[in-house]
């Protein structure tokens, strides 16, 4: 099943924007990383899919994730 990546940033808990879309996961985690070298400790970041069936799933990265390189 194909599925559309984005990444949902959002400025000071209120404020969401949506980044993408992105062709891979990869891609994703690289633009999320570099979201979030910007961001300030209210914001927040998540991963988003859309898939073929036009299903909207959501999810937040770890805080580990930011640390990985």
């Amino acid at each position: 099943m194909k599925k559309t990546r984005y990444l949902l940033a959002v400025e000071g808990g209120v404020e969401p924007s949506v980044q993408g879309p992105y062709q891979t996961e990869d891609e994703r985690d690289h633009a999320a990383k570099q979201i979030r070298q910007r961001q300030e400790e209210d914001d927040g970041l998540f991963w988003a899919d859309i898939d073929d069936a036009a299903v909207l799933t959501v999810g937040a990265y770890t805080a580990g994730f930011f640390w990985e390189d």
